[in-house]
């Protein structure tokens, strides 16, 4: 089994009420950036995963996982 690097950036957005394009803004990516980190097909450096956890107001550790260590 594939262990790879998975997120919960979209639901702590939602939860959050902002949009794809004010998460991008406030961590200075592009809207296509946080469209492919909550699609899984991209993981972000250490340094954007920070930002987010500090936006999304989470721990890091609640915000990505490695796949099967849920």
């Amino acid at each position: 089994m594939k262990h790879g690097v998975r997120n919960s950036v979209k639901e702590f957005r939602k939860k959050k009420g902002i949009t794809q394009d004010q998460l991008a803004e406030s961590i200075s990516v592009t809207r296509q950036t946080i469209i492919a980190i909550e699609k899984q097909r991209y993981e972000p450096s250490i340094g954007t995963a920070l930002k987010l956890a500090t936006v999304l107001e989470c721990s890091l550790e609640k915000l990505f996982w490695i796949e099967g260590e849920e």
